[in-house]
């Protein structure tokens, strides 16, 4: 079986899908925060995702899919972990590995999300950051440290995912 994450894509296509993903983002609002900026983005070609600008926060990076049940779940559980944390001490940002942007919008629209994403259609992130599950979420502490990884979301377990987050919030930087 091939993997999802393996397939090639040329400069051209990754610039074509980042376009896309940016239009289709910015016409139904997605990633707008109260201040009207938009917080959707594509990957580097070779997988840098940037997350020094979150120094001192709590970053809940979290990997999903339109095709992902489990992920649709998930976002209900973001939705609210931003509206207990808001974004003082904790980031979320979101990463759709999806090939077609079209699918992604139309999941975010069905989810009603507002949450960043980072758009990563060749899975060099996802790769980065060992991905093998979906969805699959990363909680790194306010030092840069990875601390916690979640495989799947399961709606019995949400009590530990906000275990780990409370705790990480908790921390002095």
């Amino acid at each position: 079986m091939q993997s999802h994450f393996s397939t090639p894509i040329t400069r051209l296509g990754r610039i074509r899908y980042a376009i896309a993903a940016a239009f289709i983002a910015l016409s139904i609002g997605v990633g707008a925060s109260t201040a009207g900026s938009v917080n959707a983005m594509a990957a580097e070609a070779d997988g840098s995702f940037d997350l020094s600008r979150y120094h001192g926060k709590v970053v809940y990076v979290d990997f999903w899919a339109s095709w992902c049940a489990p992920c649709r779940l998930s976002f209900a559980y973001l939705n609210q972990l931003r509206a207990t944390y808001g974004s003082k001490d904790l980031v979320i940002v979101t990463v759709n590995l999806d090939r077609d942007p079209k699918a992604a919008a139309n999941f975010l629209r069905a989810v009603g999300a507002s949450l960043p994403v980072v758009y990563d259609p060749a899975g060099a992130i996802a790769t980065r950051f060992k991905v093998s599950t979906m969805p699959t979420s990363v909680l790194i502490g306010r030092d840069g440290r990875q601390r916690f990884v979640h495989h799947g979301f399961f709606d019995n377990k949400t009590g530990e995912y906000s275990q780990h987050v409370s705790a990480l919030v908790g921390e002095q930087g």
